[in-house]
């Protein structure tokens, strides 16, 4: 049964590939790729938002955001093997999903109006003229909450596929699941032209979030 629709699956690799660019540019100081990849950010996970109400049922935020309690007992759950695989996210897992889409938007919006104290500024820092500083300060400060989710992320996946037996980077590659019980669970799958919609719908978020460098103001 497909678990992750095409969409999905495209926005969470090229999400991985952006965030990584973003880091590494960041260390060896090359801002202005680090610009392109933070914007490219910020478009993907405002796709993935509205990809919550429109995508497959298992990209859907109703399908996995359950209550505070589920997901403690998702906790304590979490070194055990499942007595029946389920597809898509658990409770715990719809948490991690809102770090995992949360934490890279805090840091691409505020990227977007921070400055690095010599010449470079984001494309909107003009606009808080008196704030840049500060929003520069928890720009780089909510870099290691992005550390710690990938590292959380990480760790999930190697419990997941030595403990309980499931290789969750296989199905988010290939989009199906060997394991799940198919007679019990809604397939996620959606038709060629609705992955075509969500395709077209995540190139125009990221072309529109790689266009704000044009209202940065003109040096001349």
């Amino acid at each position: 049964m497909i678990v992750w629709d095409f969409p999905l699956r495209l926005f969470h690799w090229s999400l991985f590939i952006c965030v990584v660019g973003a880091i590494i540019s960041a260390k060896i100081e090359v801002l202005w790729v680090h610009e392109r990849f933070g914007l490219a950010v910020l478009g993907l996970v405002t796709f993935r938002i509205f990809w919550g109400f429109l995508g497959g049922h298992y990209a859907r935020f109703s399908q996995f955001l359950r209550s505070p309690k589920a997901a403690l007992n998702g906790l304590k759950m979490l070194f055990r093997p499942d007595p029946v695989a389920k597809s898509g996210h658990s409770a715990l897992g719809g948490y991690a999903v809102l770090g995992l889409l949360g934490i890279p938007l805090l840091m691409a919006v505020t990227g977007t109006m921070s400055n690095d104290d010599v010449l470079f500024e984001g494309p909107l820092a003009h606009l808080v003229p008196n704030l840049t500083d500060k929003i520069a300060d928890v720009h780089h400060f909510s870099e290691r909450f992005l550390f710690l989710i990938i590292v959380l992320h990480i760790a999930a996946i190697l419990i997941y596929k030595f403990k309980k037996k499931r290789n969750l980077t296989m199905v988010m590659v290939q989009g199906k699941s060997k394991t799940a019980d198919a007679t019990l669970e809604q397939d996620g799958g959606i038709s060629a032209k609705h992955s075509f919609f969500g395709f077209i719908l995540m190139v125009a978020f990221v072309a529109a979030a790689q266009s704000l460098t044009l209202l940065r103001p003109s040096l001349f």
